[in-house]
């Protein structure tokens, strides 16, 4: 089904604002362009190397592609550090059942939805008496 102009229009009017220029990022298409260019942004900054002087306070500082290699050899680490670290610190899936609020059984009375049409008001105190089982006053 061909989405027109007037249900963009219609979808587009329930987003908030500043999530609208983000949007591109929900699509194939947007990811793809914006992984080019980070790539394209990269190689860019590598290339730089060739050109800038660099003043180095250490010796091994200039290699070529120092800084890139750098950056790549922490962020690796730190990637499977936190896999290790995950290994180390992760729990079983029922550690905290027995005494988690969502392993309890709930009782079949008094857990009843209250039909929106029942309530005379729709205030904080007709809210709070329907919760607490009192009539409306």
């Amino acid at each position: 089904m061909a989405m027109n102009s007037e249900t963009k229009q219609a979808d587009n009017a329930s987003i908030a604002p500043l999530a609208k220029r983000f949007l591109w990022a929900s699509t194939a298409s947007g990811v793809n362009r914006f992984i080019l260019g980070l790539i394209i942004l990269c190689v860019l900054l590598f290339s730089v190397e060739f050109f800038w002087h660099r003043h180095v306070k250490v010796s091994w500082e200039s290699l070529f592609g120092f800084h890139a290699i750098a950056g790549f050899v922490s962020f690796t680490v730190i990637v499977v550090s936190a896999r290790l670290l995950r290994l180390i610190i992760r729990r079983d899936e029922q550690f905290y059942s027995p005494d988690s609020v969502d392993g309890e059984d709930y009782p079949d009375v008094g857990t009843q939805k209250t039909p929106h049409e029942r309530r005379i008001t729709d205030s904080l105190s007709s809210l709070w008496n329907d919760m607490m089982g009192r009539s409306p006053s």
